[in-house]
């Protein structure tokens, strides 16, 4: 897919209309910034793995609060208004790329339809049980993220079916609210 375009034009997005959002956003940036500089004193120090992941785990979360709050108000603001504005399909096609991007980090494009992935899935879990019966951790592990692959596949599908349907005939018939809240209720659970 070409660039996405810059178009936020909305209160709260990152532009110069909006620098107290902006500002809330590269404060967040900045002590993320530390924290990597942190996590770079204690490799050098040689502080404990757990320590270590934990605040790579702290940074991650960080991050994904920084997308979060981007999201919602790109959402609210240039999504709404290009789509009533008539620029449905285009839009669409940015979110979803946006979307696939941040809930799986593969970009793999899922080809099978619903009921084949679901089978695929439901073969690797029975494989995770059979795994586990033998005691073979490191398979089980493996195992274990080719199903959260599938499931990360399986819910980018999904969540297009959502935006292309659902979400776009909500703004039209003015339930923008209510529709954007929900979506952002369920992109908060998957974006973690």
């Amino acid at each position: 897919m070409e660039k996405l375009k810059n178009s936020c034009t909305g209160k709260g997005c990152i532009n110069k209309s909006c620098p107290e959002f902006k500002k809330k956003i590269e404060s967040r940036i900045n002590r993320i910034e530390g924290q990597i500089r942190g996590i770079g004193r204690m490799l050098e120090n040689k502080v404990s793995c757990d320590e270590i992941l934990n605040q790579i785990s702290s940074v991650k979360s960080a991050l994904n609060g920084i997308a979060k709050l981007i999201l919602e108000s790109h959402i609210r603001n240039c999504v709404v208004n290009d789509i009533k504005a008539g620029e449905e399909s285009s839009t669409i096609s940015e979110l979803v790329y946006t979307l696939n991007k941040m809930i799986d980090k593969s970009n793999k494009k899922i080809k099978e339809e619903f009921p084949e992935i679901i089978r695929k899935i439901e073969i690797q879990v029975g494989k995770i049980k059979a795994l586990v019966e033998a005691e073979h951790c490191n398979d089980v592990l493996n195992e274990i993220s080719n199903v959260k692959g599938e499931l990360d596949g399986l819910s980018k599908k999904i969540l297009e079916s959502h935006i292309k349907n659902c979400v776009v005939k909500g703004i039209k018939e003015g339930e923008e609210n209510k529709v954007i809240t929900d979506l952002l209720y369920t992109l908060n659970k998957m974006i973690k």
